[in-house]
């Protein structure tokens, strides 16, 4: 029996698109100082869902030292800012600085155009089962993971 092409299975196919929107992504988002790895963190602190590195680490699923790296780099380019926690002593709360609140906006932008050119001559039905496929590929994953 013929085994596929490698380059026609989903696995392959997904991580080509995925590859080719963090390449235009990017090109686009780096004039705003921000990256691909940053944008989950900053809109993660923008809706409050958590406040803490720990947090951060816990809701993206990185490990802690990546994410000190990330805070790091966003503290340094002024686009968060740390202060002492005061119901946990050991624990800093993590705020966006007005900087980040006026480049959200760009990037969120920047990310809905490299969508919009990706479903280029797609219907809104293909794209909601689209949608649909990949979050079930995902949880197939995290159930298996």
């Amino acid at each position: 029996m013929d085994r596929p092409d490698p380059r026609n299975v989903p696995s392959f196919l997904i991580k080509r698109v995925a590859r080719e929107l963090t390449r235009m992504a990017e090109t686009e988002l780096r004039p705003l100082g921000l990256g691909m790895a940053s944008l989950p963190v900053l809109e993660a602190l923008r809706q409050g869902k958590a406040a803490t590195q720990a947090e951060l680490a816990r809701l993206l699923r990185v490990e802690q030292p990546s994410m000190a790296q990330t805070l790091a780099r966003l503290e340094r380019d002024q686009l968060i800012r740390r202060s002492p926690d005061p119901h946990r002593p050991r624990a800093q709360r993590i705020e966006l600085t007005p900087l980040a609140l006026q480049r959200l906006p760009q990037a969120r932008e920047i990310l809905n155009e490299g969508n919009t050119r990706m479903l280029a001559g797609f219907n809104v039905d293909e794209t909601m089962l689209l949608a649909t496929f990949l979050q079930r590929l995902s949880a197939n994953l995290d159930r298996d993971g």
